[in-house]
C-alpha cells in the first residue's frame, strides 16, 4: 500500500465530506442534494472498503459482495424517502 495513494484518498474522502455538508446547507431542490449525498457517500464507502481496508486485494467475491451491499443499501434508502422529497 502506497502512501501516496492514501493520502489522495483520504483528501477525496474530505472533499465530499464537505460536498455533502454543501449540499445539506445550500438552499437546493431536495432532489438534487438527496442524490449529491447519496452518491458522494457511495464514493466514500468505495474508497474506504478499497484502500483502507484492502479489498482491492482481496477475492473477486468479497468485492462483489462490498459493491452489492452498497447498491442494495443506497437502493433501499432511496425507496424509503424518495417518496418524501418534496
Amino acid at each position: 500500500m502506497k502512501r501516496e495513494t492514501l493520502v489522495i484518498v483520504w483528501i477525496v474522502l474530505v472533499v465530499l465530506t464537505i460536498l455533502e455538508y454543501t449540499f445539506a446547507e445550500l438552499k437546493m431542490p431536495a432532489i438534487i442534494a438527496f442524490a449529491g449525498i447519496l452518491l458522494a457517500s457511495f464514493i466514500k464507502y468505495l474508497g474506504v472498503a478499497f484502500e483502507f481496508l484492502e479489498l482491492k486485494h482481496a477475492h473477486p467475491f468479497w468485492k462483489f459482495i462490498t459493491v452489492t451491499i452498497a447498491v442494495v443499501f443506497l437502493s433501499t434508502i432511496t425507496l424509503i424517502y424518495l417518496p418524501n422529497i418534496r
